[in-house]
């Protein structure tokens, strides 16, 4: 595999930094001069590595996808085949599994702007389905009584309260709020015992 190039690298911390300021700021107030003040470089740069406004957004957007490509794939990989329902719900509230809650917070951004960004809309929607879609292969594992429909407002609740604590993180929120997110979780997965 080639070595990366200052120009990847330099793309790669661009990119950060507006992650970084869309998360802090929206993706309207991730203004040019605040992502080249968070990157460290001068404005024209921003261009020379990641081209235009809508050429960076396009490239947030892919980032922010594949992030979370690559957490389902992960969630697949551990959870799809084996291991229980509650070391899901233990995975996705582990408070530190590294996990970066700016990629929630710009996705959450993006989802906002894709009415008027062509052909975003699909693709976050796409990220979504696919997430939902293992833990739904998970509960479905797990119980195989339950009926789909009450299967699929489980994986959707859990999802839900796994993305909520990361969404409120802006504003600081109590550990506590975790921990009721957590057991919120765990007890929609209880209705789901009398089916297994």
């Amino acid at each position: 595999m080639p070595r990366p190039t200052l120009k990847d690298q330099r793309s790669a911390e661009i990119l950060d930094a507006y992650l970084t300021c869309v998360a802090r700021f929206g993706l309207e107030g991730a203004t040019q001069e605040r992502i080249a003040a968070e990157a460290g470089v001068k404005r024209p740069l921003l261009r020379h590595y990641l081209g235009n406004r809508d050429d960076m957004t396009a490239a947030l957007a892919d980032h922010v996808i594949n992030a979370f490509a690559e957490v389902t794939e992960a969630v697949s990989v551990q959870f799809g085949s084996q291991g229980e329902p509650s070391e899901l719900i233990d995975a996705l509230f582990d408070d530190g599994h590294g996990h970066d809650p700016r990629l929630m917070l710009a996705w959450q951004a993006l989802a906002t702007a894709a009415e008027r960004i062509p052909d975003l809309g699909p693709k976050l929607t796409q990220s979504y389905a696919d997430f939902l879609a293992v833990i739904e292969g998970v509960l479905a594992r797990a119980y195989p009584s339950a009926p789909p429909e009450r299967i699929r407002a489980v994986a959707h609740g859990v999802t839900a309260c796994a993305q909520n604590i990361d969404a409120l993180v802006p504003i600081s929120p109590p550990d506590q709020w975790r921990d009721d997110l957590k057991a919120a979780a765990l007890a929609l997965l209880a209705s789901l015992e009398g089916d297994a």
